[in-house]
């Protein structure tokens, strides 16, 4: 068996199962673990002191981040979201600039993102909080298998902007990941416990 084949074996089969875990949380307790990490997040936003955070829109189970959008634009703190489009090269990923009310359509996975709003250039985004399946200690990320954060940080791969920070619940780490030469490594994780940074070399 080819590694790329195993490890894409090993990464479906662990997807499939931090997935059921994560969806598994009992709401109050999902509330609950939410804004433990939002005080987490709130407490590294402060002190990383950014101008332009790329966030995320919820979906299938990941912890919400809209009361951190909102907080960010209390703060001056310009707010941008993901959106996913149909390039030369196939499905590709930009960032849009987001403010409350902006208008919203749903991506061809359901997941609401900005419509008409400024695309905001990765070179302007100090810190992307990226949504994950699984995470560990090494800055590894599993994401939901589409590769679209890898693919649009690649040529940032070896920088440290934007700061990459993943955003999970403690449950998602697992002692090591299979990684591959393409998987983009975290700067650091947040999740109820607080901030938690890792390697991004191995």
């Amino acid at each position: 068996m080819k590694p790329e084949t195993s490890y894409r074996d090993q990464k479906a089969a662990l997807r499939k199962s931090l997935r059921q875990q994560r969806r598994s949380l009992d709401p109050v307790q999902k509330e609950q673990l939410d804004s433990a990490i939002i005080l987490g997040l709130t407490t590294l936003i402060t002190k990383v002191k950014p101008s332009c955070i790329a966030a995320y829109w919820p979906f299938d189970g990941e912890p919400d981040l809209r009361p951190v959008l909102d907080l960010m634009q209390r703060d001056g703190i310009r707010p941008a979201l993901p959106v996913i489009f149909d390039s030369s090269s196939g499905p590709s990923m930009a960032f849009r600039q987001w403010s409350p009310g902006a208008p919203m359509t749903r991506n061809r996975y359901g997941i609401p993102e900005p419509s008409g709003t400024p695309l905001i250039n990765l070179l302007d985004i100090d810190l992307v909080l990226l949504p994950l399946v699984g995470w560990d200690a090494f800055g590894a990320r599993l994401g939901m298998g589409a590769g679209y954060y890898d693919r649009v940080l690649q040529p940032f791969a070896q920088e440290l902007t934007p700061m990459r920070v993943g955003v999970a619940y403690h449950l998602q780490k697992v002692p090591r990941l299979p990684a591959e030469p393409w998987d983009i490594r975290l700067h650091g994780v947040v999740c109820e416990s607080g901030w938690s940074e890792c390697p991004t070399t191995t």
